[in-house]
């Protein structure tokens, strides 16, 4: 397939280091130096909202992703319609126990957009991701830390469906939940 000719003048850029580093790296992921975890945040922080994606994607429900300026990471779209927002955040590392525990709080604080720590009213549900060990746990629960504990994960992989159904419970949309008959929409369909 013939390439097209760049204009007189314009040099493709080279990859950057980082980039081409990255691979080396995160090969050694999770047991990485601090100073690489924080390089890659970002791509490790995208890895984790995809492994939202693809959990929500085989559970049949349909996720968007969210602008990123906004305080919550995806949009789930339940069956009547009504959106719920999602945020995502991913551990490394484990405590002494070995479990992972979130601190909820955005990840800047500081610099041009002012955003401080997060609000009840930024988001509807939690997707904790322990991502070396490709598990995540729903929750809306509000709280400023939360524990996925060791003993946790191997549910969360068997059944991960189970902590997002009672997330949305909590909400008020036992009619999102597949095989309920007991959501005000269902008693709508009926009539």
């Amino acid at each position: 397939m013939p390439q097209q000719p760049f204009l007189p003048g314009i040099t493709l850029p080279t990859r950057p280091a980082e980039t081409r580093n990255a691979r080396e790296a995160l090969a050694a992921y999770p047991e990485m130096p601090t100073a690489d975890l924080c390089r890659y945040a970002k791509w490790l922080g995208a890895a984790a909202e995809m492994l939202v994606d693809a959990l929500f994607m085989r559970l049949g429900e349909r996720i968007f992703p969210a602008p990123e300026h906004e305080r919550h990471d995806r949009v789930l779209m339940l069956p009547n319609g009504s959106p719920v927002r999602i945020q995502v955040k991913t551990r490394h590392t484990t405590n002494s126990s070995g479990d992972y525990v979130f601190n909820l709080k955005q990840r800047s604080e500081r610099g041009a957009t002012g955003r401080g720590p997060y609000s009840a009213a930024d988001f509807d549900i939690l997707a904790m991701v322990a991502l070396p060990d490709m598990a995540v746990r729903f929750t809306a629960d509000w709280q400023t830390r939360h524990t996925i504990y060791a003993s946790e994960i191997p549910e969360l992989r068997r059944h991960p469906r189970a902590s997002l159904d009672v997330a949305l419970m909590r909400l008020g949309h036992a009619h999102a939940i597949p095989g309920r008959a007991d959501g005000p929409d269902c008693l709508d369909l009926a009539a």
